[in-house]
């Protein structure tokens, strides 16, 4: 019989799942029977008690139309050879790319400045998946914000494709992308 050190059936072990991204794949959402509609509606005559808010916090919102919703998107990745799809604002600004799949080696990158341009920052980004006819490869990025939230409330990018020796731009029409921090309250 074999004996393992550090292994102890008296330990919880908790497993999680995340996506490519990092956010959890699982969510758990537990949901109680009521016994009447009383429990979530109150008489128009009763005041429902209210906590005070401490302050809002403030959040990120876009300053662009998602270009995946615009209707002439796959053409602007087939003129441009790059486009961004969409961006989402949490924690991060995370961005996601369609390129042309013009070459296998190709690299994607996300250049961002908070002053203006008087001085930028790169992030690369990483390769999520390939279209099923090959035509269209999309990339995704990230932006961390925390350091940059304390910098300054708005943040400007531009996307830069590198293949087969040449460089393409997707700068929103030579108006960048913007993503501003609101604060309301």
């Amino acid at each position: 019989m074999k004996h393992f050190t550090g292994f102890s059936m008296g330990k919880k072990k908790r497993v999680t799942f995340a996506d490519l991204l990092g956010f959890s794949l699982v969510n758990v959402v537990e949901i109680s029977p009521r016994n009447s509609l009383t429990d979530i509606c109150f008489p128009q005559d009763h005041k429902a008690p209210v906590k005070p808010i401490a302050a809002h916090r403030p959040y990120l919102t876009s300053l662009f139309e998602q270009p995946v919703q615009k209707d002439d998107f796959l053409e602007r990745v087939t003129r441009q050879y790059i486009c961004l799809e969409s961006v989402v604002c949490d924690k991060a600004i995370i961005g996601f790319v369609r390129v042309l799949n013009i070459a296998y080696k190709k690299e994607v990158v996300v250049r961002y400045t908070v002053d203006g341009w008087k001085t930028f920052r790169e992030e690369s980004a990483e390769h999520l998946s390939i279209s099923s006819d090959g035509t269209m490869d999309t990339f995704f990025f990230r932006i961390p914000l925390l350091s940059l939230l304390k910098e300054a409330s708005n943040v400007e990018f531009a996307i830069r494709y590198n293949v087969r020796g040449r460089v393409y731009w997707d700068n929103n029409a030579f108006k960048n992308y913007s993503v501003c921090l609101v604060s309301e309250g």
